[in-house]
């Protein structure tokens, strides 16, 4: 079974989808960490700029909540991070991850799923299920450097794995 794609249009996958429209690749890419994390989530949450965040009325908590158009950005491949600058250790989340909790891929362009919430959360809760997905990325044996080019052999990492 595929999934389809409306170009131009945002479509929301759940995680168990993922793998059926990225199947010619090793994985999906996140750019800006360092050697050590991903940079999938800060100590104080998900960059706020990236999701839907708003103090939810009934609990006075932060709370995250779905959005088509809103996430954070991976990429399909590599040179996708490079195109967009990303500075920063490229990590990737393997293909055939088990990707758990209330997470879902906004995708507009196939190169570029979000990564967001399919219900109301905490922030708290969030930054729990990144963590653990977090857990499961492994780094790439590259950074994308400051104007975009690929620099190979980065201390520290993998081996280099690029997409189908």
């Amino acid at each position: 079974m595929s999934v389809l794609l409306k170009k131009g249009q945002f479509t929301t996958i759940g995680p168990e989808e993922i793998w059926k429209i990225y199947t010619n690749c090793h994985g999906i890419f996140r750019g800006g960490g360092n050697t050590k994390a991903p940079k999938i989530v800060r100590a104080d949450g998900p960059r706020r700029k990236d999701l839907d965040i708003r103090v939810d009325p009934d609990t006075g908590l932060e709370t995250v909540y779905p959005n088509r158009t809103k996430g954070l950005s991976f990429a399909d491949s590599i040179q996708t991070l490079a195109e967009k600058k990303l500075e920063g250790q490229v990590w990737v989340i393997p293909k055939g991850s088990d990707i758990r909790g209330d997470l879902v891929f906004n995708i507009k362009d196939s190169d570029h799923p979000l990564l967001n919430v399919s219900k109301p959360m905490s922030v708290l809760d969030m930054t729990t299920l990144l963590t653990e997905l977090a857990s499961l990325m492994e780094p790439c044996d590259l950074k994308i450097g400051k104007h975009g080019q690929i620099v190979e052999k980065y201390p520290g990492a993998l081996s280099k794995v690029e997409n189908g």
